[in-house]
């Protein structure tokens, strides 16, 4: 066995194990994945549906499009977090790149996400809204957004390394990062200052693109591609660097 076919061997059984461990002993098992989301869907929609519902047309599907990709960012990024300090035991031993240990837990967790898609889609046939072959675009912020969340996870897996705060720090940041993403209300509440600020934000870009093309059956421009795009590429080269200058360390402080 070549080491490049041991290597792809070692990732596939990895990925296998992060899914299989996360509904170990549970009932439902990937229907969580479906049931989580819309169990939260239905308890948001009912509270500010009162408050946005009537001003926002397909209200149900806007606070959907935030609610998916928030979850998916959230959940992986938290998850992420302690994957390399936890998997030294096995890293130590073994000679596998430790990097195999995120990748595995981010397509994972990218699984769940396409579940959760699955049901999005549904819900948007329920709320009326016809599917178009443009809905193929959606495939560009998701996949844009996959590695938005694996740059983080290298750079949040690498600190967590040296740094354990980071372990209740990144929560807070993460709830910051919710009520700047736009997901249950209106940004046309928002002072033009603060709507600007928000397309620093990749998380609501990505959100937003979801809601152009799909409720508003509106494809965003070329330039809108180039932001999220170059966005995406900073935090894959933030989350590298981290990773990189600290991989020769880690085996020190685990």
């Amino acid at each position: 066995m070549t080491e490049s076919t041991r290597n792809r061997f070692l990732l596939t059984e990895l990925i296998k194990r992060d899914f299989i461990k996360k509904y170990k002993r549970t009932t439902l098992g990937i229907l969580w994945s479906a049931l989580a989301p819309l169990l939260l869907l239905i308890t948001m929609d009912l509270v500010f549906g009162t408050f946005f519902g009537n001003k926002l047309p397909h209200y149900t599907i806007y606070l959907f499009s935030g609610l998916l990709l928030f979850n998916y960012f959230s959940g992986i990024t938290r998850n992420s977090m302690t994957v390399l300090y936890n998997s030294a035991p096995i890293y130590s031993k073994v000679p596998v790149p430790k990097l195999y240990f995120l990748i595995s837990r981010n397509v994972a967790h990218f699984i769940d996400f396409l579940v959760s898609l699955v049901l999005y889609f549904i819900f948007v046939a329920i709320d009326g809204i016809a599917f178009k072959t443009n809905f193929l675009l959606l495939i560009y912020p998701i996949v844009c957004l996959f590695f938005i969340n694996f740059g983080i996870c290298m750079l949040l897996s690498s600190l967590y390394i040296f740094l354990h705060d980071i372990s209740y720090l990144w929560p807070v940041i993460c709830r910051v990062i919710m009520y700047s993403s736009a997901i249950f209300y209106d940004v046309s509440i928002l002072p033009g200052t603060l709507r600007r600020l928000l397309q620093c934000n990749p998380l609501y870009m990505c959100i937003d693109y979801f809601r152009q093309l799909v409720i508003h059956s509106t494809v965003p421009s070329a330039s809108y591609h180039v932001i999220l795009f170059v966005m995406t590429l900073l935090c894959l080269a933030i989350g590298g660097f981290t990773y990189y200058i600290s991989r020769d360390k880690i085996a020190l402080y685990v």
